[in-house]
């Protein structure tokens, strides 16, 4: 008969017998087996477990470190050999970037950039003669298919161009151009392109009698999303002073000299209860005071004249030849009245005479 062996079931067995005190006899002839065979097992399961040497752990223990030593000296071996010259490791190509010639180089071209930041938008203008008077264009938002007054837009130019002394500067947003935002391309009824040769021949309207152009919001998309200032590029074909968001005019007036700010839009101080309160503000808290300061964006007209260190000045917000917009209309805002702020400036002496639209200045002008 061959070897019979134990299964996990009768070792079991073993054990709880042997526990409740059976003798060998017993549990033998429980499981079937002899009394040697119990015996046998019972020594094997009762029998402690070696456990190896403390001699052995520690050889094995030493002889992973000494494997790690070895890998360390073979490397320090190779980096002995590099740095001797027994070995030669030559890199392809090396980054020759010094820090100290890098910070001289962004040094230098910061004070450029000062100078440019503080000086970029900067225009003198002169006048041999006076009194002349100004118009602060701002948000035509030309679009064909809009709520944009056209007509209005037009006779307005040829009034300023068949007026003598009379002048334009442009406060931004001359297109709708929303290149930014899907939703508006989506549903206008002319693209960019149209919008951007319409506003090209606006300026023809005008002949030579457009002082300084300044970017709004709607046109800087066009950089902002492309990379080109389109509007400066047109800018620079008519030969028409430009600047990004602002512009500080210094106008001289037959030796009479005033100051003049225009900005499309100012991040702080806006009110919807008082229009001007955001340019007056900016008279305070700006880096420079003014004579005329107009901000546009808002397409909200309105004129006020203030003192300031005992001398009268003009805040400005001209309105927007875009009547109403969808969305304009989805958040509530009025329509817009289409008026051009108009400032008369005398030579001789200081003295201006703010109207808030340009036909008003216009019937004034006539009666001078």
């Amino acid at each position: 008969m061959g070897r019979r062996f134990w299964t996990d079931e009768e070792e079991r067995i073993l054990l709880d017998m042997r526990k409740a005190g059976a003798n060998r006899h017993e549990i033998g002839a429980r499981l079937g087996r002899s009394a040697s065979s119990v015996d046998n097992k019972l020594k094997v399961m009762e029998a402690p477990r070696p456990i190896p040497p403390e001699s052995q752990v520690v050889e094995f223990e030493n002889a992973a470190l000494q494997y790690e030593v070895v890998d360390l000296e073979e490397r320090i071996d190779h980096y002995k050999k590099v740095a001797s010259g027994e070995v030669e490791v030559e890199p392809v190509w090396q980054d020759d970037w010094d820090g100290g010639n890098e910070w001289d180089k962004a040094e230098q071209r910061a004070k450029k950039d000062i100078v440019k930041a503080k000086n970029h938008g900067r225009f003198n203008i002169r006048f041999n003669s006076g009194p002349i008077a100004i118009s602060c264009i701002s948000d035509q938002h030309i679009a064909p298919g809009t709520a944009c007054d056209f007509k209005r837009m037009r006779e307005d130019a040829e009034l300023i161009r068949e007026t003598p002394g009379f002048y334009a500067v442009f406060v931004g947003d001359g297109v709708d151009n929303h290149i930014k935002h899907r939703s508006a391309m989506i549903g206008s009824k002319s693209s960019p392109d149209d919008q951007w040769k319409l506003f090209d021949h606006y300026l023809t309207i005008f002949g030579e009698k457009i002082l300084t152009i300044i970017s709004g919001n709607h046109d800087y998309w066009t950089k902002q999303i492309g990379g080109v200032d389109f509007l400066a590029k047109i800018a620079a074909q008519h030969k028409i002073c430009y600047a990004p968001a602002e512009a500080k005019l210094k106008i001289d007036v037959a030796g009479q000299n005033y100051d003049m700010l225009i900005r499309h839009q100012t991040g702080r101080f806006n009110s919807s209860l008082n229009q001007t309160h955001a340019v007056k503000r900016h008279y305070e808290f700006g880096d420079e005071t003014f004579d005329i300061g107009v901000i546009g964006h808002h397409h909200t007209a309105a004129l006020e004249m203030f003192l300031k260190h005992g001398l009268k000045r003009y805040a400005a917000r001209p309105g927007s030849y875009q009547i109403t917009s969808p969305y304009a209309h989805q958040y509530g805002y009025g329509h817009s009245v289409p008026t051009c702020p108009t400032f008369i400036l005398f030579p001789e002496e200081r003295r201006i005479i703010g109207f808030d639209d340009v036909r008003d200045a216009l019937w004034a002008w006539d009666r001078k």
